[in-house]
């Protein structure tokens, strides 16, 4: 039986937003021709088609734009877990990036409502991105 949470598999492309995690402070990819933001992490610019990116540390600031509450036990390692609430963020920064995340609140969120990150360190060592509400 399983009994720790899925890990993350961090690849070349995805490196830095992981570090970036562990380090407290969400990090994307940044188009240097158009300054597009790139989610997920990729070698290519879907606006421009450039290879040249940055990484840069974002706001974090986004805005609930849907959100499920499951019930339903997955994996064995969940048993213990459900129901939880998994929240997608438009991020304030470039509001086309969508980025999904637990959600750290005694109440149900509400679409619309402005979100803060929360950097979830897991017993494994592991920092994975969830969400509070700003007034939080």
């Amino acid at each position: 039986m399983i009994d720790e949470l899925p890990e993350p598999t961090p690849d070349q492309d995805s490196q830095p937003f992981w570090d970036g995690l562990a380090q407290g402070e969400l990090r994307l990819q940044r188009c240097k021709v158009c300054g597009a933001l790139r989610w997920p992490a990729r070698a290519l610019c879907n606006r421009c088609a450039s290879f040249d990116a940055e990484w840069i540390a974002c706001t974090g600031r986004g805005v609930v734009s849907s959100w499920v509450r499951t019930h339903q036990v997955f994996a064995p390692v969940y048993r213990d877990r459900v129901p939880y609430v998994v929240v997608q963020v438009a991020l304030v920064d470039q509001p086309d990036i969508r980025l999904i995340g637990g959600w750290h609140s005694e109440r149900d969120p509400i679409v619309g409502e402005p979100v803060k990150p929360c950097y979830s360190k897991r017993e494994s060592g592991t920092v994975v991105l969830d969400w509070a509400p700003r007034s939080a």
